[in-house]
């Protein structure tokens, strides 16, 4: 009787553990508790490393066209010319949640003076810079130019993230 007991508690605790394990609401809880422990791990080793991220200008047709990606968002500046003049420059913001895209949507509201046509598409805010904007960055320079300086810009940074790798004492070399 006693075994027979023992047994029962057995097969009944190996149920509900069984039980436990394919409720996909524990499945769920134990995803979202990996991916938070993937997260703060790329941001602590992206602390450490002073993680620039990714930068690329390029001249594309009559654009220069400059995106920066950072924590997920997507930041795509293009300047479009007409011979060597810059006549637009309109910036697009891909966000990872429309959450997100919205606070920017309202600080760009907020600095309306600074831009015109602010849209806000699902995640994605969408708009021109004002010309007097505009030729504050690229006033004189050409297509070729304007990608030099910002070459240059992009460099400068890569340098000082290098220099900040190095003069940071609270990370573990990279071996």
């Amino acid at each position: 009787m006693k075994g027979m007991i023992v047994t029962l508690s057995i097969a009944a605790a190996l149920a509900l553990t069984s039980c436990m394990n394919n409720n996909p609401v524990h499945q769920e809880k134990k995803a979202l508790d990996s991916q938070a422990r993937q997260e703060k791990r790329m941001v602590s080793e992206a602390i450490c490393d002073r993680s620039p991220d990714f930068q690329q200008v390029e001249i594309v047709g009559n654009a220069v066209v400059y995106t920066h990606i950072f924590d997920g968002i997507i930041d795509v500046k293009t300047y479009t010319y007409y011979g060597d003049q810059c006549v637009e420059a309109e910036r697009v913001y891909a966000f990872p949640d429309q959450m997100s895209a919205l606070r920017h949507y309202r600080r760009a509201i907020e600095h309306a003076q600074l831009y015109d046509d602010i849209q806000l598409v699902r995640n994605e805010v969408r708009y021109n810079l004002k010309e007097a904007q505009h030729e504050l960055e690229t006033k004189g320079l050409t297509k070729e130019q304007l990608k030099t300086k910002f070459e240059d810009q992009l460099k400068a940074a890569r340098a000082d993230f290098e220099k900040g790798k190095k003069d940071c004492k609270d990370c573990k070399p990279n071996n």
